[in-house]
């Protein structure tokens, strides 16, 4: 975000707060950070507000934007500061203060904006505004006529608990945007309802792709067929293109004995996520990831350095026990279907294998025509923490030379991010931007030091003796759900013609041809295409308009003419004219 926009949209949090005192003298007020397109407030209103009431605060706030006031710092010790909105019936802010000072700026999440930057809390920040004053780290516009009215907006009203935390007070957060002007605010605005329209939870119902069951449970999505041909038909083209590199498919339990994720790692990071499986004779968990198992395979059997690489790939469920309140259609769910990979190699090997995932990815990418609305971060370690990271300066080196040399190599133009690589070693994401211009971190290539030293992994080397492997780790498409829900939205349900879960459907005209339709069907059907007839008694007008409606992308219309002739009259999804062709060359366009 640029800068000097984001300290506009934290100047707009004070005028809302400002705002809020006017018409509320009695609100207490929480936290009020920037966002990524405008700003909220965490407040406790005397009585709880509706989105009603937002109309009447959005002008008072434009009328403060347009006084053109102040924002004027003040530092004031911290239990004077205490004392001061202690006086003031200022709860929340008290609170804050009190967790400064007794735990310093460590105990603040990066959310709370409204605090002071240094550590040393002995003295905290206060910015007046008008009879409005609060405790804030700043970051402001020096004005309030720097922000432009025609570019502000309040949005909305929710519920929240103070600082996120269950067992404190519930507030109201009202949520605000603010642009630099009335023009980009409007296109916002067309973006986020375009998005709406395209969210993947309606649309995924209006064709029939994925339901969710209370019985079953919340965060657990059920596949009708038509969602399984596309989760399908992804896994399928995925499979091919990388069994091009040798990449060798394996296959995994959905359970671990609980001492695995111990060993990991994995125990300890997702000890709130873990679903734990108790049968009469071991504890196990539904497995949270799937590299430790992976790291068996290799273990069991003594491994040279003749035989590395090995690659290992599936598509596997793994599972985390997320808050009811978290789960959201299919980019949060509990049963997660990972595309995952993990490569064992020597270290003089890693270009080599990250080239090849590179490789995979590009021509996967290419296909659903997203390759090149990207770009890729390569992140590295920060070699003035060298206590922060696990591993040899001679391994670092090499792995972060590697993905350097693949970037180059590749064109990938990576940006190198310092002290952003993993603990266990460096790696490259890739950004893919949609259609609404929504970026979503999608693929990535990880070097992993850690991973084969906890599991006591070795190979032998040339001259005899025991070496530990590097473990490369790759996703593809990552989650299954969360990728399927991208590409809903994307696409807007329009799914290329490999990817569509119905790629022809068969329209009859009257009763008289209905032999003959099921007989093309058929045909269709045993060319491995995904084709349904639909000879029902209602016109063809109507039929093509369902089809259309379930975005098919080519219906074939048969009526006497067609059935005499053996051809059927092919009509694209969108337009109205069609085309006489032949069985065979229908076969062909759905294929090609």
């Amino acid at each position: 975000m640029d800068t000097s926009l984001r300290d506009k949209r934290h100047t707009a949090a004070h005028v809302l707060a400002a705002a809020v005192q006017k018409h509320y003298p009695d609100a207490q007020f929480g936290v009020g950070p920037p966002t990524e397109h405008g700003f909220y407030y965490d407040i406790k209103f005397p009585e709880p507000i509706s989105v009603n009431e937002l109309a009447t605060l959005e002008e008072t706030m434009k009328e403060i934007i347009k006084a053109d006031l102040p924002l004027e710092r003040s530092d004031m010790g911290i239990d004077e500061a205490i004392e001061h909105f202690s006086s003031r019936n200022q709860p929340f802010k008290v609170s804050l203060l009190e967790d400064l000072k007794t735990h310093g700026t460590t105990v603040l999440s990066e959310m709370d904006e409204n605090t002071p930057e240094e550590s040393d809390v002995s003295t905290v920040s206060l910015y007046t505004l008008g009879d409005f004053v609060d405790l804030c780290r700043g970051g402001h516009a020096e004005r309030t006529g720097e922000l432009d009215p025609q570019g502000l907006k309040l949005d909305a009203v929710s519920g929240v608990y103070f600082r996120g935390d269950e067992t404190n007070e519930q507030l109201q957060r009202v949520y605000g945007l603010l642009f630099s002007s009335k023009k980009e605010l409007k296109q916002f605005l067309h973006r986020r309802e375009e998005a709406r329209k395209r969210d993947h939870r309606v649309l995924g119902e209006q064709l029939d792709l994925f339901t969710f069951s209370d019985l079953v449970g919340p965060g657990l999505p059920l596949w009708t067929p038509k969602g399984t041909a596309i989760r399908d038909a992804l896994h399928n083209r995925l499979l091919s293109i990388s069994r091009k590199y040798r990449m060798n498919p394996v296959s995994i339990p959905h359970i671990g004995k609980q001492a695995l994720y111990e060993t990991s790692g994995h125990a300890e990071k997702f000890a709130n996520e873990l679903i734990h499986v108790q049968s009469s004779y071991d504890e196990f968990a539904l497995k949270p990831v799937n590299c430790p198992h992976h790291t068996q395979i290799y273990a069991s059997k003594s491994r040279s350095y003749r035989d590395l690489p090995i690659r290992y790939m599936e598509s596997t469920r793994q599972y985390r026990d997320e808050k009811p309140g978290e789960l959201s259609g299919l980019t949060r769910v509990r049963a997660i279907t990972v595309d995952d990979g993990h490569i064992f190699c020597r270290p003089d090997q890693i270009e080599t294998e990250a080239q090849k995932i590179a490789e995979i990815i590009r021509e996967f990418y290419t296909d659903l025509g997203l390759y090149g609305n990207h770009w890729v971060s390569l992140s590295v370690r920060d070699t003035n923490r060298p206590q922060d990271y696990i591993g040899s300066e001679e391994d670092w080196q090499l792995a972060e030379e590697s993905l350097e040399n693949l970037s180059e190599t590749m064109e990938l133009n990576a940006v190198r991010q310092e002290g952003e690589a993993a603990i266990y070693g460096p790696k490259l994401d890739y950004m893919f931007t949609d259609a609404l211009g929504r970026e979503h971190q999608l693929c990535t290539i990880q070097i992993d030091f850690a991973m084969p030293k906890r599991f006591g992994l070795s190979y032998t080397d040339a001259d005899g003796t025991p070496q530990s492997p590097v473990m490369i780790h790759r996703a593809i498409l990552g989650s299954y759900e969360r990728f399927m829900a991208i590409l809903i939205e994307h696409f807007a349900g329009n799914f290329p013609v490999w990817l569509a879960p119905v790629q022809a459907k068969v329209l009859t005209v009257n009763e008289a041809v209905k032999a003959y339709a099921a007989d093309v069907f058929t045909r269709l059907e045993e060319a491995n295409l995904r084709v349904e007839l639909d000879d029902g008694d209602e016109t063809v007008g109507k039929k093509i308009r369902t089809a259309e409606t379930e975005k098919v992308p080519y219906m074939l219309v048969i009526g006497e003419q067609e059935q005499e002739n053996g051809t059927v009259s092919v009509r694209t999804k969108g337009e109205k004219q069609t085309k006489t062709m032949e069985i065979e060359e229908v076969i062909s366009l759905v294929k090609e």
